[in-house]
């Protein structure tokens, strides 16, 4: 069973299923729909991932770690473009498919080579996260 309070990290990517995860359920919450996690360690693994690529790219866009203030797009790009700078830095590669299949494997990959978030290679991921182009709304 689906804990709703294991709130996905990646929720952005996954909503307009641009990307993938083994452990994603859709919920609904007052807010509209949203991803809750059905794995406690997956989610708790990627909470980490997320926290430290964020904390690394938002002084590239300007911006504090404040729910009130900072622009949901920049949240956005923090998943989007965390989630491909992590696959580019696994794949050694300088490009990206532009979707990841499976976020629960990516960050189960990134997880064994990088034991600490605090080792990832963040000024090769922080350049990712600024260049995406988010989809406008219709």
């Amino acid at each position: 069973m689906t804990d709703p309070n294991y709130k996905c990290a990646f929720a952005a990517t996954l909503i307009g299923h641009d990307h993938g995860c083994e452990h994603a359920a859709a919920v609904v919450r007052r807010s509209g729909p949203d991803i809750a996690c059905r794995d406690g360690q997956a989610h708790h693994l990627c909470g980490l991932i997320y926290d430290t690529l964020k904390t690394a790219a938002l002084p590239a866009f300007g911006v504090e770690d404040d729910l009130l203030s900072m622009p949901h797009s920049v949240m956005a790009k923090v998943q989007f473009g965390g989630l491909l700078g992590l696959q580019q830095v696994l794949d050694g590669s300088a490009t990206s498919t532009g979707r990841v299949e499976n976020i629960a494997q990516l960050i189960s990959h990134v997880s064994a080579r990088y034991p600490d978030p605090q080792l990832l290679p963040l000024h090769e991921i922080v350049p990712t996260i600024t260049a995406v182009k988010l989809r406008r709304r219709r």
